[in-house]
């Protein structure tokens, strides 16, 4: 079994999300109007960047030999910051645009399918 690397699972994701973005907002916006799209698109980019930022550090992680204390302890308060960061994110997008929640349910949903199919792809021979 191959394995992959958070740098080739980071680019297969980016692959993979740029024109599902595109596609997911431009449906989005026949469908239910602007405001429902930009609901999808900034959710949607919202969790795009959260993988981002996240794969950027298990990759710095994984880099050294061994994880010390003090580094996971500095990985973990990032972790806690990242998660706060993006909950207040998510709370003010849904305090601006209250009324397009399928915007934002997909907009996440659809992130994580792509995630789940990046992962998937080395086990397809993709």
């Amino acid at each position: 079994m191959e394995t992959m690397t958070v740098r080739e699972f980071r680019r297969r994701f980016m692959t993979l999300a740029a024109p599902g973005g595109l596609a997911g907002t431009a449906l989005l916006g026949i469908l239910s109007g602007p405001r429902s799209a930009l609901a999808f698109v900034l959710t949607f980019v919202l969790v795009c960047a959260d993988f981002l930022w996240m794969s950027l550090g298990i990759e710095k992680a994984l880099a050294g030999s061994s994880l010390k204390r003090a580094a996971a302890g500095f990985f973990l308060a990032g972790l806690a910051f990242r998660t706060i960061l993006l909950l207040l994110a998510l709370y003010a997008i849904l305090k601006f645009l209250p009324r397009e929640s399928l915007g934002v349910i997909l907009g996440i949903g659809g992130a994580l399918m792509l995630l789940a199919a990046a992962g998937a792809l080395p086990a397809r021979g993709g």
